[in-house]
């Protein structure tokens, strides 16, 4: 049964592959993190990951 990480590798990326830093699986997986945190906001989803540890 696949993990919450490989769900999130088949979600397809729309991004223009000029302006990515980072990879949507790692986006989501930390949207996903601080959403299940508490973090109601975008503001609050930015926040809890620049607070997360590395």
């Amino acid at each position: 049964m696949p993990g919450l990480l490989e769900r999130l590798a088949e979600v397809p990326d729309p991004r223009d592959p000029r302006g990515v830093r980072h990879a949507l699986v790692v986006v989501l997986a930390l949207t996903a993190c601080a959403v299940l945190a508490g973090a109601r906001s975008l503001l609050a989803v930015g926040e809890w990951i620049a607070d997360a540890p590395p």
